[in-house]
């Protein structure tokens, strides 16, 4: 039985070594007097360096990455939000316009003068997130900004120039909010 204790014992201390080098690896520089390294070392020492550069490469671009993504999802989620503003500032030039047209009594004209400071601060707040109209005017037809929802002939102006907006357009830097809804002569 006492064997069996001493077994136990022995599996849990470190076996000794089976090939006669006592667990030193014949390159070391304890070997050598410590003034050589071997080129093998070398070689996995440059691999493990290499591979380092190409990690930190690797996570610098992704914190690239990241972060260019994350202002796309400020941007768009910014710009579903100023989109729905988009038509409230439209009815308020309407409503700004019809009162120009109504022959200007005291309180008309005060009514419009209210107006006209909530459309500059609607456009005050669109323009902080980068917000702008969408250019009609001597502009030509651009598919990628104008919405052409009739075409006429007309003999003054040029093939595909913008001759009246029915809807202003709007985009958030480079993005569409909403296209321009023109007239275009043919």
């Amino acid at each position: 039985m006492e064997d069996k204790g001493k077994e136990i014992r022995d599996d849990k201390t470190k076996p000794a070594d089976t090939d006669g080098s006592n667990g030193q690896d014949e390159t070391r520089p304890e070997d050598t007097g410590g003034t050589a390294v071997s080129g093998e070392a070398v070689g996995e020492a440059e691999e493990y360096y290499n591979r380092m550069l190409r990690l930190q490469a690797d996570f610098d671009n992704y914190r690239k990455r990241v972060a260019r993504e994350k202002d796309e999802i400020y941007s768009y989620a910014a710009g579903e939000i100023l989109l729905q503003f988009l038509s409230v500032l439209d009815n308020l030039e309407r409503a700004s316009e019809a009162a120009a047209g109504d022959g200007g009594s005291r309180g008309t004209d005060s009514f419009r003068e209210g107006i006209d400071m909530v459309i500059k601060q609607i456009r005050g707040i669109m323009s902080k997130y980068h917000v702008e109209e969408i250019p009609t005017q001597g502009v030509k037809f651009d598919p990628n900004y104008h919405h052409a929802v009739m075409k006429v002939d007309d003999t003054d102006d040029e093939e595909g120039t913008i001759l009246e907006v029915f809807q202003k357009g709007y985009r958030i830097k480079s993005r569409v909010l909403r296209p321009s809804m023109v007239k275009v002569a043919l």
